[in-house]
């Protein structure tokens, strides 16, 4: 990463960049919701969610759907990169992920969930402890462990944010060198990249006031920020 620009002028060179660009980028966020909304809404059509059998298999593609996600959001990365470095840009690019890396993408995900899974673990265990004793005065040990999940979950996200970025200019890189680099590149930014991130929960809020309406702006917003931010 080169010298940080302040939030205020990330947000402004979005804004700026977007100027024009709204059709295609709105476009490329609704196909992308559209084909993954999809899948889940046909499975609770299909499936009774009441059963057992029903939930675990619902829990099973909602997972699918989010690896899915995953490699849109490496294609989403590609068009507002191509939108920065002043290149051709079309709705097609949300693509290239399932054209270069989905492997490495699905398997960076992975990866990255695992981490946090294991970070809860302790949790887990303590919460496990207390329910078979009938012992809550294990709750507070179970709060603390919580709170370390918590704080380690958010800086495993901010460690690894660049991931989807970085599998993009380095094709021929492993995915442990990726994640190896997008730690090396977040090491002294985490509280920058935080406070980045935190700013924008007041417009995500109001696009939940509008049923998901105002996401096809907000949306846009917050990652040409964050592409700006890489």
């Amino acid at each position: 990463m080169n010298q940080l620009k302040p939030s205020s002028a990330l947000k402004a060179d979005a804004r700026e960049i977007l100027l024009g660009k709204y059709k295609t980028v709105v476009l490329a966020y609704l196909l992308m919701q559209l084909i993954t909304s999809s899948i889940l809404t046909f499975i609770e059509l299909q499936v009774n969610v009441q059963t057992t059998t029903g939930l675990l298999l619902y829990y099973a593609v909602s997972f699918i759907v989010a690896i899915l996600s995953t490699v849109f959001v490496v294609g989403q990365n590609h068009l507002y990169l191509n939108i920065y470095r002043c290149q051709p840009f079309e709705t097609g690019n949300i693509w290239i992920g399932f054209k270069t890396c989905a492997d490495r993408a699905i398997l960076a995900y992975l990866l990255i969930a695992a981490k946090i899974v294991l970070s809860a673990v302790p949790c887990i265990l303590a919460t496990a402890i207390m329910l078979t004793t009938q012992n809550y005065y294990f709750a507070l040990i179970v709060g603390g462990c919580a709170i370390f999940w918590i704080i380690s979950s958010a800086l495993i996200e901010l460690d690894y944010s660049q991931v989807f970025y970085l599998i993009l200019d380095h094709p021929d890189m492993s995915v442990t060198a990726l994640l190896s680099e997008s730690k090396a590149l977040m090491k002294g930014h985490r509280g920058s990249y935080l406070y980045l991130m935190v700013s924008f929960i007041g417009i995500q809020l109001l696009s939940a006031l509008t049923f998901g309406i105002g996401m096809f702006w907000a949306y846009p917003y917050i990652t040409a920020t964050k592409t700006g931010y890489y």
